[in-house]
């Protein structure tokens, strides 16, 4: 299965982004494939050059706000 739209920005992908090499792809562990927009794929290069994880096909935790010091 496809991720079809930016987990960053939701940007959908569209099928002439399909014949172009604009997208980049993150391979999950569950053999799916997350497409990542030209504009997050330049966002987060230093990332993918780390070979980190970019994007979870499913949106991140919310965040936990910080307990004020004593």
């Amino acid at each position: 299965m496809d991720n079809t739209a930016c987990p960053l920005c939701a940007l959908e992908r569209t099928p002439a982004d399909a014949t172009g090499l604009a997208w980049s792809s993150q391979h999950e562990p569950d053999g799916s494939i997350t497409w990542i927009c030209p504009t997050c794929t330049r966002a987060q290069l230093w990332r993918i050059e780390a070979l980190l994880a970019v994007a979870s096909p499913t949106a991140p935790a919310a965040p936990v706000p910080m307990r004020r010091a004593a």
